[in-house]
């Protein structure tokens, strides 16, 4: 394997990951529970820790 393909092989891994990072969460981080729309219209939760992607508690 070239140089060149190695180099290759990691831009096209570092743009995925680039790529992934600007994507909204689908699943919370900390237990992998999906996700919901919060009860207060701020936006997604989970309901299992209260955990948002935003840091803001949920408020009921």
């Amino acid at each position: 394997m070239a140089w060149e393909q190695l180099l290759s092989i990691y831009r096209d891994a570092a743009d995925e990951l680039r790529a992934e990072r600007t994507r909204a969460p689908e699943a919370c981080p900390q237990d992998g529970e999906p996700l919901r729309e919060g009860p207060d219209g701020g936006g997604l939760f989970c309901p299992f820790d209260g955990w948002r992607p935003d840091g803001l508690p949920v408020q009921s």
